[in-house]
């Protein structure tokens, strides 16, 4: 029987619980696995550097960092790698989003581990993979057809979701600015966008909104 040559992956997830999981998981593959991992985007960015892989498995609440907008960062260092995003955020919200950033697929943490292998597999071999549910949202919005669902809710760009997770999580303007390297007052015109695409008046009202959008997406 002709050997396999091993899958190169890097799982990138700040909770050790979760990288322990996937590779046990990945051990049901039928070849062989090499899974180095790292906890930020950093750490992940650095591995990349260092040895080409396969597959990159990547959350995208790292702790304070935001996967979604590392994603180009990701593809750029790795162009021939499949890259998977493994999240519990929610996949209405993010998987397109995910995939025009660059990422092959999209799978919810909750997934049984028979799901999460297929997904492996059909990014492997060289497949788009976001669930049922999500390819059926896919293929209405590029033929033009309402969704089943009623009308959508605003349309935010990544960093604007970046910050709206931040808001949600009661970062202050400073503290948002801090983190993602920007000015306050760069952070400040995203809010007010964002007070105007959500119809919130005040601070507090724009931090009950924040919650409610993303709740809404899960």
């Amino acid at each position: 029987m002709d050997s396999c040559p091993p899958l190169n992956v890097l799982v990138v997830d700040d909770h050790d619980i979760v990288r322990l999981g996937v590779r046990q998981v990945l051990s049901a593959l039928d070849r062989p696995c090499v899974v180095r991992e790292a906890a930020s985007v950093r750490d992940a960015l650095e591995a990349l550097r260092a040895a080409p892989v396969d597959l990159v498995m990547l959350d995208l609440g790292l702790g304070d960092e935001f996967g979604l907008a590392a994603l180009p960062r990701l593809r750029e260092e790795a162009p021939a790698a499949r890259i998977l995003v493994l999240s519990s955020m929610p996949e209405g919200m993010y998987a397109e989003r995910c995939l025009r950033a660059g990422a092959d697929g999209f799978v919810a943490k909750a997934a049984l581990s028979a799901t999460l292998l297929d997904a492996v597999r059909g990014v492997l071999a060289g497949r788009i993979w976001v669930s049922a549910d999500q390819r059926d949202a896919l293929l209405r919005r590029a033929t033009g057809r309402p969704a089943s669902d009623g009308p959508g809710r605003p349309e935010l760009s990544v960093r604007e979701l970046e910050i709206l997770r931040l808001v949600a999580a009661g970062r202050s303007t400073r503290e948002i600015a801090e983190q993602l390297n920007r000015s306050v007052k760069t952070v400040e015109t995203h809010k007010q966008s964002l007070k105007i695409k959500l119809d919130a008046e005040t601070p507090a009202m724009l931090v009950r909104k924040a919650i409610a959008y993303l709740d809404e997406g899960a």
